[in-house]
């Protein structure tokens, strides 16, 4: 049954039109930094590791291991020493891992590792590092020192430096563009401070991220904007509700919508209440119970090539082929072109939430539909964006997001109404977007 609080939920999280303000510049100013993307496991919920997607159509005989976690590369202190960070949208936290950490086997001490003595220009602050995470915290020291992302150089950035080991794996280095208690600012509001860009708002698309800005190359359509909304937790996220799921137009557990969202591109998969995992496996024609991470297993030639999933957001539904959202089980790549007999297991990437009660009732949309779509984090003013991702190698037309009210015009609202200005509008005010790029 639908309760009343997901009603309310539905009202709240009604798509808008009048958040993005863009402003079209000549020639903007933009920022390439690499991006590192790897296969590595979540840090936040142990799942099954080593899988590689298989497109089930294909007969391009490429790598195409689908990566699903990113890295950003920088720099801390004097002499600048490179670090590399995982992106987090669940989070605001900035933090590295100090030079005493005791690193294990499988942790990330070969991103970076920071030591207070070998850098001139870094200060030891006060106060301590904090950070909650899943019931957890996230103790350290609280330093300043210079960042350098790109060619952005900010010289008294505030960032965490862990020197124990965390209960909950928190041992690699941390970039949060989201929300959170994290005792430091959000790299977004950090790149508005130093003047690089206008407004703290993010693009996210198949591995690239615009800080700053919007491409309209890279998606097809309308962007439509959604409020963000606490659903049924208390822990403030980048999550907008969710009208539904279906598969091959089948609506399933349509009584348990609207559910919220959350965008979390450190995880790989995407997961979903039990009750939602059920109705969706069964759709697939599995039977099998699912493992202690939520996932099922099921023959790879069980589910017909020409099966369909679609995710709704009001008036905007994402299709997307079910492969999408199936791996096989290996730790090498597996070629798409090879003939996979029954007894061949392929495991569903969209698994039961086993997250802690924080999370109860919660969706959380991972990597693997994140690089699907062209999403815009906008944290300002509390909204996300989203259109069906451009999948041609068009050329790049950027523009920038304003600072205010109505940072993204021209979006449309979940009844498919324009509001604001048209997003190629021209504009006299300067203003600078960073972009992050995979290589």
């Amino acid at each position: 049954m639908r309760s009343g609080s997901a009603w309310l939920l539905g009202l709240a999280g009604a798509a808008l039109t009048n958040a993005l303000a863009l402003e079209k510049r000549d020639s903007p100013a933009v920022l390439a930094v690499p991006v590192v993307q790897s296969r590595d496991t979540s840090r936040r919920i142990l799942k099954r590791s080593d899988t590689v997607d298989i497109d089930f159509n294909t007969n391009d005989k490429t790598m195409f291991l689908e990566i699903n976690q990113w890295r950003l590369n920088f720099t801390l202190g004097t002499p600048p020493l490179p670090f590399e960070g995982y992106l987090d949208t669940l989070s605001n936290g900035f933090w590295v891992i100090g030079q005493d950490e005791q690193c294990q086997d499988g942790d990330f001490c070969d991103q970076g590792k920071y030591d207070l003595k070998n850098s001139s220009t870094g200060k030891k602050l006060s106060e301590s590092f904090t950070y909650s995470d899943y019931g957890s915290t996230i103790e350290g020291l609280a330093v300043a020192d210079i960042l350098t992302i790109g060619n952005i150089k900010v010289d008294n950035m505030t960032f965490g430096v862990l020197n124990t080991n965390v209960e909950n794996g928190s041992t690699s280095n941390n970039i949060g563009i989201g929300y959170g208690d994290a005792s430091t600012t959000t790299l977004p509001q950090v790149l508005v401070d130093a003047g690089a860009i206008n407004s703290p708002a993010v693009s996210l698309w198949n591995g690239t991220v615009l800080f700053g800005g919007v491409n309209k190359a890279k998606y097809e359509g309308d962007l439509y904007t959604f409020d963000t909304v606490m659903g049924n937790s208390s822990i403030k996220a980048l999550r907008i509700n969710m009208d539904g799921i279906s598969i091959n137009g089948s609506s399933e557990a349509s009584d348990e919508f609207p559910l919220d969202a959350v965008f979390d591109v450190e995880l790989s998969n995407t997961y979903v209440p039990k009750s939602v995992a059920q109705a969706l496996n069964a759709q697939i024609g599995v039977t099998n119970a699912p493992d202690q991470t939520g996932q099922v297993n099921f023959s790879c030639k069980a589910v017909p090539q020409d099966t369909t999933i679609t995710f709704k957001f009001g008036k905007l539904d994402f299709e997307f082929d079910l492969n999408t959202f199936i791996s096989r089980g290996s730790a090498d790549p597996v070629e798409p072109w090879v003939d996979l007999s029954d007894s061949d297991s392929c495991y569903f990437e969209i698994l039961e939430n086993v997250f802690s009660d924080a999370y109860d009732g919660s969706i959380f949309l991972g990597s693997n539909f994140i690089n699907q779509v062209y999403s815009v984090f906008d944290l300002e003013n509390d909204q996300i964006s989203l259109a069906k991702r451009n999948t041609d190698n068009a050329p790049d037309d950027i523009v920038e997001i304003s600072s205010g009210k109505d940072g993204v015009s021209g979006s449309k609202d979940s009844a498919g109404t324009r509001v604001g200005g048209d997003l190629s509008m021209n504009a006299l005010v300067a203003a600078t977007a960073m972009l992050i790029m995979a290589f």
